[in-house]
């Protein structure tokens, strides 16, 4: 008796201990999840800068940005507001600082050298729509530039933008707070001086006899997804152009890039190099870019297309690179950035374990066995065995799969359980949307959802009265 109650409470122990370990390993995937969910939430702001030298001691200088709507503090205008249109509802009064500090940027803000401000401006100006919808918006957004002639050396400069996570309340425009944005470096070449040089990346461009123009694709340190982009590099005046390339590396294994994979390569010929003078940036028709004269008094630079609609969306290294000595002459790291991307495709770890509605343990545990290279190896190749559509870049199956989590997530989470860990959650990541849905409320009787499929009906029934729903019934048609 003494050892049947024993054996009852080991396995008892044992019971619980395994259900806690589940509780807690499902707290800590819905934990990644949601933090995943937060981080790619945050409204976009992308900040760059780009120099031409004007001589060997001057050079023209332009703080890029670009910042979605819904960064913006939007206010509703009151009656006794002046509108631009009669359909102007929402505005918001914009104010960007600029200031730039001779010397590189000190590795603590509690330094107790004060830099010496070469430069202070600002950029304002007021934004108008129509609908608060607008005001949460990710696909409008408005950009702007500042320029400067600078001296040749390093420096750093410092932005003060509005802060997004502090809206202005309505009729109550002191209530705005500002916040100082991360301090960055630049080095400012001269014609002939390039310690380090610079990488603009080009959304377009024309070249003619005489001029060259461009569009910025003002993106920051990041590139679109699936869209082709140029990318402009000055030429040290002690190289020799015909003995250069420009290399593409793919780096893999996370945010660590323990490992990188040559992409392509551009060897740099007379055909794509140029010389420009006279700079002069343009902010026409909401593009930002410049133009400039093609002359042989200019600074050297190669400009390359880069076919980025053949390459997976991950990190990249653009490097210039002498042929004979294989010395890397400057290098730009960058993100290709897929603006609609679904969450749980921004991290490798979460990306895996949310493949196991659709695979078993086992393999569950192969994907993510290994380094992170070899981890994310794997995982392509899963999605790439399972592409509709092989001989393009796009997987169009996979992006469904894990757009279908991220709305689990979103309809169907209760204040316990997260949305895709439902049976209405699983149900949908598994079979889609449903053809048509039937909310029945019985008097006396829990409420019932009826899922119709092609070839099946599933039923949940309430089990609380806060959304959430069980399956008791699944019929094949």
């Amino acid at each position: 008796m003494i050892k049947q109650i024993s054996t009852l409470v080991l396995l008892l122990c044992l019971l619980t201990s395994s259900l806690y370990g589940q509780q807690r390993q499902d707290q800590r995937r819905n934990t990644a999840y949601q933090a995943l969910l937060m981080r790619t939430d945050r409204p976009h702001s992308y900040f760059d800068h780009v120099s031409f030298p004007v001589s060997d001691s001057t050079s023209q200088f332009a703080f890029l940005f670009r910042i979605d709507y819904d960064s913006v503090p939007f206010m509703k205008a009151g009656i006794n507001t002046e509108k631009p249109t009669s359909d102007a509802e929402y505005y918001a009064d914009i104010q960007i600082g600029l200031e730039i500090f001779e010397g590189p940027a000190s590795k603590s803000r509690n330094s107790s050298q004060i830099p010496i401000s070469v430069l202070r401006d600002n950029w304002q100006d007021t934004l108008w729509v129509d609908s608060y919808e607008k005001t949460q918006s990710r696909t409008d957004y408005f950009q702007g530039m500042m320029s400067t002639p600078l001296s040749t050396g390093q420096y750093h400069y410092e932005l003060q933008i509005p802060r997004p996570e502090l809206p202005v309340a309505q009729g109550n425009r002191s209530s705005r707070q500002d916040r100082p944005n991360p301090r960055r470096n630049l080095t400012v070449n001269g014609v002939d001086g390039t310690e380090d040089p610079d990488f603009i990346l080009l959304k377009s461009f024309q070249s003619g006899q005489s001029s060259f123009s461009a569009t910025f694709l003002n993106y920051g340190d990041n590139i679109l997804y699936g869209e082709d982009y140029s990318v402009l590099i000055q030429i040290p005046s002690d190289a020799e152009p015909n003995q250069l390339s420009l290399n593409l590396y793919r780096l893999t294994g996370g945010a660590n890039a323990d490992s990188e994979e040559l992409r392509h390569s551009v060897e740099i010929s007379s055909e794509n190099i140029i010389q420009l003078n006279n700079v002069n940036f343009r902010n026409e028709n909401g593009e930002i870019g410049f133009r400039a004269e093609i002359s042989g008094e200019g600074s050297s630079y190669a400009y390359v297309q880069i076919p980025n609609r053949d390459f997976e969306n991950s990190i990249y290294k653009l490097a210039l690179e002498n042929n004979n000595s294989d010395e890397v002459i400057g290098e730009k790291r960058i993100r290709s950035q897929w603006l609609d991307m679904p969450v749980s495709l921004y991290n490798l770890d979460v990306a895996i374990d949310m493949l196991r509605f659709i695979v078993n343990d086992e393999q569950l545990r192969e994907l993510n066995s290994g380094s992170n290279s070899a981890r994310e190896r794997k995982f392509r190749e899963f999605w790439a065995q399972r592409d509709p559509t092989p001989d393009t870049e796009f997987n169009e199956l996979m992006t469904e799969y894990y757009n279908r989590i991220d709305h689990a997530y979103e309809e169907f989470s209760s204040l316990q359980v997260p949305g895709y860990n439902t049976d209405q959650g699983r149900a949908y990541i598994l079979y889609g949307p449903p053809d048509q849905v039937d909310r029945r409320m019985p008097t006396n009787a829990p409420t019932r959802e009826i899922w119709e499929y092609p070839d099946k009906t599933l039923i949940f029934e309430a089990t609380t009265g806060f959304g959430d729903f069980k399956l008791i019934s699944e019929q094949q048609s």
